[in-house]
């Protein structure tokens, strides 16, 4: 059975054993931009683990529903969880930017993240949440990673598990590591904290040493917040070996 180009969102709550109904904006594109008829097959991805292979049954107005004809669970998901926080930016379309390539990239909880030199401290929630969604379905993935409300570091800190690896980027000095040696140690899944423009303050490095986090260095070039975020977590995806 070959797999469907066109691919599809429609949360749990939309999904039956046998049937999937789109949800409305979806059902819109699937019609009148996509023009797809009944018959035509797609994928859907519900965002929690479920990725079904679907027949389109109905289509009337604003409604499309399809029968299930196979269902595959976890499918592009990491083998381990991927925690990544990052200090909210000034900049909307970079956070924006941020957000979709950490989807891309594995990322299974995003946090943004309030820091003292943070200038930002609230972000725009639904578009947010749509990028996120339209970068699940492009990038093949299943579930829907977690967006959590702007969270100060010393949370952040004080709720990692002991046996997630803890990383905090970091400019270059004797005690940053790269990313392949830390992670080489034994750890059930990863988590990532990335400053704001103007960088950590000593003292939150310190209270991240303290938390057990692992200082890392990405090279001698100063890079931008959501640059710095985007080349870490291309490394750890791999590392973390991502299920094909």
């Amino acid at each position: 059975m070959n797999t469907p180009k066109h691919r599809f969102f429609a949360p749990p709550e939309q999904c039956t054993p046998d049937h999937v109904v789109l949800p409305m904006d979806e059902a819109r594109h699937a019609i009148k931009v996509m023009r797809l008829g009944v018959g035509d097959e797609i994928v859907v991805v519900d965002g929690a683990g479920s990725t079904f292979h679907v027949e389109l049954e109905t289509l009337a107005g604003k409604r499309a529903v399809g029968r299930i004809l196979s269902r595959t669970s976890d499918a592009g998901e990491p083998k381990q969880p991927i925690h990544a926080s990052m200090a909210l930016v000034k900049n909307a379309s970079r956070w924006e930017v941020f957000l979709e390539k950490a989807v891309e990239l594995g990322c299974t909880r995003i946090t943004p993240l309030l820091t003292q030199r943070t200038l930002k401290v609230r972000f725009n929630r639904r578009r947010s949440q749509a990028i996120l969604v339209a970068a699940l379905k492009q990038s093949g993935r299943s579930r829907l990673p977690v967006l959590d409300e702007p969270t100060k570091i010393r949370q952040i800190l004080k709720d990692k598990d002991d046996d997630t690896v803890g990383l905090i980027c970091h400019e270059a000095s004797s005690e940053s590591g790269s990313l392949s040696t830390v992670l080489s140690q034994a750890h059930s899944g990863v988590s990532l904290l990335v400053g704001p423009e103007g960088g950590f303050t000593e003292e939150e490095v310190s209270l991240a040493d303290d938390a057990g986090y692992n200082r890392i260095w990405l090279g001698a070039r100063r890079l931008r917040a959501e640059t710095a975020a985007i080349a870490a977590l291309a490394v750890i995806s791999q590392l973390v070996d991502v299920e094909k």
